[in-house]
């Protein structure tokens, strides 16, 4: 009878556990995005909102876990080959592509039928790295494949996307050659956007619509779209077929759309949110915990050289020599001035960039004589006596921005007319990432604390795509080092010459903050906000 009784209680005591372990799972999370994301389409999406999305609703090769490790994704497992420039992945065989019902009533029975059906192959991840990279995508994120083999010479219109070192062999073997050197985060960029899945005969039938609404995409993830109302939110619910090793714990995850970070704290603090990855002018919530902060951003003026004025560099040294960086020093608690263009998270070749090669801002100092130098040379060159432009920035600091505007018009005079347009983060990455903009001030972000990376967002298929031939050819040899030296060294030349022409200006570095708040656990995020995953989330209220 006592050993009964022992066993009963034993029972109870594990059911007890289970159920402390589940407590909160199954219930809704509400996360802050700026603003709607223009599109869910993996291989074009620029906005860091959108991104965040993308990475709950797709599942790639490989996927970072909380501690930041690379685990399995659709792959299963991988070969690297003993020089390091061919990745080999056997995928999961049987996971499917979730079709969401929308779609019958959409497009009808046979249509729903044969996607909900779909298994998801190596084609599909063929089809996206080649879509990623040809022109025509006009993806703002197609440096990121850049290590691949011939992936450069396809954006760049020299040959056809079926060259790319991206091959299926059969439907569950998937094959990369790297172009010229090993690449040391490779896996880590594989759970990048750009190189999830896409079913190419869904792609096709959406007839340019394709992740534009829940109706016009297919997802494999933890979570697929099952509402999505561009003025108020977006809400993703779990997949059942997920073919991941932990299911979804939330029910839901609810994409409330808030441009204020004003707003974003009062909510968290009233308990309206359950998680936020919070800019540095921010105010500290109330009843929140701080997970994670780091300095993986700089943040300052942006010149789009592809913009007829702005691809003057007399008018951007004019413009950068008068620039008191004073009036920028002091705006929040959460920034530092600023020690080079790259951030301090960055590392390089194994060390950490910054602490290796040093401060290199600014590279050009406030001259204001210097500056009227370059502002004649710049009217002379564009044969004008007057220009004008537009500078994008944040509400938050619109107040400095006007008195830096003051500042160039002091030393350019009447010749000078400047106009400044207030917009949210996501609109300004959304406007750059379209070439649709003069001036932005924004911020600069390392998703995956690559010195490299973070580089090649400047040139050619990079979202800031400083089309130079000089630049180009600095990242393509960088692309192809092998030797941790060449790789600092091939940094800090590309880092001095997009300062020393003039291509940014970095004011500060900023320190990030990802919140959560006390009634939610198991979120997390790995560098930044593109990044944060919800699969473990569980809420106790």
């Amino acid at each position: 009878m006592k050993r009964f009784l022992s066993v009963l209680i034993i029972v109870a005591m594990l059911l007890t556990l289970a159920s402390c372990s589940e407590r909160g799972a199954g219930k809704s999370v509400s996360y802050p995005l700026s603003a709607s994301p223009s599109t869910l389409d993996p291989q074009y999406a620029a906005e860091v909102g959108a991104q965040a999305v993308i990475n709950n609703i797709f599942e790639g090769l490989v996927r970072l876990n909380s501690s930041g490790e690379v685990i399995p994704g659709i792959a299963e497992s991988w070969d690297i080959s003993a020089d390091g420039l061919t990745y080999t992945f056997k995928l999961k065989e049987g996971t499917e592509w979730y079709c969401p019902i929308i779609l019958k009533t959409e497009y009808g029975e046979e249509f729903y039928k044969r996607f909900s059906a779909e298994k998801i192959t190596a084609n599909d991840f063929v089809f996206a790295c080649r879509r990623a990279v040809m022109p025509e995508t006009n993806s703002s994120h197609a440096h990121r494949l850049f290590a691949i083999e011939n992936a450069q010479e396809i954006y760049s219109g020299k040959l056809g996307a079926e060259s790319l070192g991206v091959t299926a062999q059969g439907d569950y073997t998937l094959v990369f050659r790297l172009a010229a050197a090993p690449c040391p985060d490779f896996l880590e960029r594989l759970t990048e956007c750009e190189f999830m899945p896409c079913n190419e005969d869904f792609f096709n039938a959406m007839g340019g619509r394709y992740g534009l609404g829940n109706k016009y995409m297919l997802c494999n993830g933890p979570f697929y779209v099952s509402a999505w109302d561009p003025e108020t939110s977006l809400t993703i619910k779990a997949n059942k077929f997920y073919s991941g090793a932990s299911k979804a714990k939330p029910s839901s995850v609810i994409f409330s759309f808030d441009p204020s970070a004003e707003s974003i704290s009062k909510k968290l603090t009233a308990g309206s949110l359950g998680a936020a990855f919070l800019s540095p002018d921010a105010p500290q919530p109330e009843n929140t915990v701080t997970v994670s902060e780091s300095v993986n951003s700089s943040f300052g003026f942006v010149f789009n050289c592809a913009n007829a004025l702005m691809g003057n560099k007399e008018l951007r040294l004019a413009l950068c020599s008068s620039i008191d960086r004073n009036l920028f020093s002091s705006k929040g608690s959460n920034i530092a001035p600023q020690s080079g263009l790259v951030p301090r998270s960055c590392s390089a070749g194994g060390v950490n960039y910054r602490e290796s090669v040093g401060s290199q801002t600014p590279a050009i100092q406030y001259d204001a004589a210097a500056a009227a130098t370059h502002w004649k040379n710049a009217l002379s060159q564009l044969g004008t006596d007057k220009l004008t432009f537009t500078v994008l920035c944040p509400a938050w600091v619109e107040e400095q921005v006007r008195r830096q505007l003051q500042i160039w018009q002091q030393i350019m005079g009447i010749g000078l007319g400047v106009t400044v347009v207030t917009a949210t983060a996501d609109e300004i990455n959304a406007a750059i990432a379209a070439g649709n903009y003069q001036v932005a001030l924004t911020g600069i972000d390392s998703p995956y604390e690559s010195a490299v990376d973070f580089l090649a967002s400047f040139s050619d298929g990079g979202i800031f795509a400083f089309s130079g031939n000089e630049y180009s050819d600095i990242i393509k040899r960088l692309m192809g080092v092998d030797t941790d030296g060449e790789l600092l060294s091939g940094c800090l030349t590309a880092e001095n010459y997009l300062l020393g022409n003039a291509v940014c200006y970095p004011l500060y570095e900023r320190s990030s903050r990802f919140v959560t708040s006390k009634d939610v656990d198991g979120v997390y995020m790995n560098g930044s906000e593109s990044t944060v995953c919800f699969i473990y989330a569980k809420r106790y209220d």
